[in-house]
Parts: structure tokens; C-alpha cells; sequence
């Protein structure tokens, strides 16, 4: 069975120093097709396999073609060579080098019995380049920073820190035991009659996920994917509401992460009250390094507009704290509370929002 790995790495370098708009999920689409058995059969389902998964036009398939035969079939015809020379074995070898000396020894001799005046030379062998094909070497690459996936925060840490957003109301079931009022009770009667239940607690906390979609907040669009899914479907929040945006919350809002359904921002700021909280998940522009006057101002009027229905409100920044200087998201972190997705950064804006 034709083994394919080896020869993966190289392949998507080398296509990719080729101009292929090849990325690292390319990569592993291939590395998770081989698992599942494709193309591991010969070298023509390995090749057909890149085609379909690497190739978008006619003439990157016959680009392909050409790396492919350099890289794969010439290092596997090295490799027959090189297996057909090493398994000869030491007495042919022997073999050859005694019938090589006795027919110089023969050829010598007979020089010198038909000139015998004449001083005999040293036979001049003629050589001839053997037709051997150039190896080509498997290029190793030692920097694979590329292929290190970077989690800034886990899907399970998120699921854990949504247990600090709460708003307990005891207005439960009322079958969890007062100790404290029984024994009051029955001192008061002077003997014990029944015991005291009060009403269990329950999270009536109402949360409100503005998520920056798109753009620059493309490569984070997994990060802010599990924190809305974790918010909805994995915590004890009563109501989770979750609206999209694009660069900044403007007038119209998408109740969708594909931002085609939409809907006015006043709508939704309409069901909120003083006690909903309000995360707004979004770069800022720190992404690409931008400072622009108009976003500034745009992201300042949604804030007041937040702030007419409630105060608690924290922003999450997928990009890094050092980054945020001389960018919008620098100045607009002095509007409203503004923390780094880390772990640390998601556990103080629930603080915040917990206020």
C-alpha cells in the first residue's frame, strides 16, 4: 500500500511557494482524508486526491502534475535504484572485479609479445556518465509554527465561567429545608410541628451577545462560535439573545452569523432592562492596526444607546492587549470595559457584567 505522508508536507510547501492560495485547513482536510484511507491506495489516487481538495482551475492541475512526478515518482525511482545496486550481492561483486583484472592481465600480455621493443602504457579506461536520474531529496521543513493550532481560550473554561453570570430569585419549587427557620418555629411553639421549606433559587439572568462578524474577525469566527454556543446551550442563564454585526453595531443588526436576516438595533435594545447584560464581541480595528474618527464615533452613539437601557456592559477583544495602542479599539476600551478572550479576560468581564 502506496504511503502518502511522507511526501504531503513537501507537496504543500512546495505548491504553495508556487502561488497555490493553499491554507493550514487545506492542509489538514488532506491529512484527515488519508487517515480515513484515500488515496493511500497507489500514487494516482494520491495525486487525485490533491487535485480534488487543492486545485481550483485546469491549469494548477497540470501544475500539480509537474511537482508531483518531480517530488513523488523520481524519489521513488531513486529509491528502486538504490535497492537494486545495494542487492547485489558480495560475490557477484567478487565475481566481477577477478574476470575485470584478467582481462587487463589478458590484453597486457598480448601487448607485449607483439611489441616487444616497445614499452607498454598503461591501458587508458574509458568512462561514460551512467544514466542515472538526479535524486530528488524530500525537503524537510523544521519550522512548522503554521501547523500549531493557538487557543486562546477552550470551549470547557467557557462553560465553566458562565457559572458566575447569575441573578438568583428564590421563586422555585419550595422544597429546600430552612434549618434556621424550623428550629425558630418550633422554640416559638415550644415543641416541634413540621419543618420550614423555602422556595429554590433560580438564574432569571438575561444576556445579550453582540458578536462581530466577517472582516478582520474572520479567524476568530470558532472562538466567538463556542462562546455563543456554550451561552445558549450549556449554562444556567434563563434567556441568551444573540444578534450580529459587521465592524460595528450600526442601525441594523443580524439575528444570523451568515448577517442575512435582519433586524433594528432599537428592537432589540427594547426587550432589555436595567438588569440584562450586554457583551459585545468585536476587534475594534486593533485586528488590522486601524484608528478611524468614524468608527469611533459610530461605536460611541450604539454605547449610549446600550446605556439608556443598561449599564452592564463588557467587551471582549479576540486580538491581544499589547496590540490595541494607537488603534479605535485603544480609545474605545476607555468607553466602555474592554478585556482580552483569554481566560482571565473572559472571568473579568463576567465580574463586570455581574455588577
Amino acid at each position: 500500500m502506496f504511503q502518502p505522508e511522507p511526501y504531503l508536507k513537501t507537496l504543500f510547501y512546495r505548491l504553495r511557494e508556487d502561488g497555490f492560495n493553499l491554507s493550514v485547513r487545506e492542509y489538514f482536510s488532506a491529512l484527515d482524508a488519508i487517515a480515513e484511507g484515500w488515496g493511500t491506495q497507489n500514487k494516482k489516487d494520491f495525486k487525485k486526491l490533491l487535485r480534488l481538495l487543492w486545485c481550483k482551475s485546469a491549469e494548477q492541475q497540470e501544475h500539480l502534475e509537474l511537482i508531483f512526478d518531480t517530488i513523488v515518482v523520481e524519489s521513488e525511482e531513486t529509491v528502486e535504484i538504490t535497492k537494486e545496486k545495494s542487492g547485489k550481492s558480495q560475490e557477484d561483486v567478487k565475481n566481477d572485479k577477478i574476470n575485470s583484472d584478467s582481462s587487463l592481465t589478458v590484453a597486457s600480455s598480448t601487448s607485449i609479445e607483439t611489441s616487444p621493443m616497445v614499452t607498454s602504457k598503461p591501458a587508458i579506461q574509458d568512462l561514460s556518465p551512467l544514466a542515472v536520474t538526479t535524486p530528488q531529496a524530500i525537503q524537510e521543513y523544521d519550522n512548522d509554527d503554521e501547523f500549531n493550532t493557538h487557543y486562546p481560550i477552550s470551549r470547557r473554561f467557557m462553560v465553566y465561567s458562565w457559572r458566575y453570570l447569575r441573578r438568583p430569585i428564590a421563586d422555585g419549587v419550595r422544597d429546600i429545608l430552612d434549618i434556621k427557620m424550623t428550629v425558630e418555629e418550633a422554640t416559638k411553639q415550644g415543641f416541634f410541628l413540621q419543618p420550614v421549606y423555602r422556595r429554590r433559587e433560580k438564574n432569571h439572568a438575561h444576556l445579550l451577545i453582540l458578536v462581530d462578524q466577517e472582516g478582520s474577525m474572520t479567524p476568530f469566527h470558532h472562538f466567538s462560535k463556542d462562546l455563543v454556543e456554550t451561552a445558549q446551550y450549556e449554562s444556567s442563564i434563563e434567556k441568551v439573545d444573540v444578534a450580529y454585526f459587521h465592524n460595528l453595531p450600526a442601525e441594523y443588526i443580524y439575528q444570523n452569523r451568515f448577517l442575512t436576516n435582519k433586524v433594528a438595533l432599537e428592537t432589540v435594545l427594547s426587550q432589555c432592562d436595567s438588569e440584562t447584560r450586554v457583551l459585545i464581541v468585536s476587534d475594534g480595528g486593533a485586528a488590522r492596526g486601524y484608528r478611524r474618527r468614524e468608527r469611533i464615533s459610530a461605536t460611541t452613539e450604539v454605547i449610549w444607546e446600550i446605556q439608556q437601557h443598561t449599564n452592564l456592559i463588557a467587551w471582549l477583544n479576540p486580538v491581544p492587549q499589547l496590540r490595541w495602542n494607537s488603534t479605535s479599539a485603544k480609545i474605545i476600551s476607555h468607553l466602555v470595559p474592554m478585556f482580552p478572550m483569554n481566560n482571565e479576560g473572559l472571568i473579568q468581564a463576567i465580574a463586570t457584567l455581574q455588577r
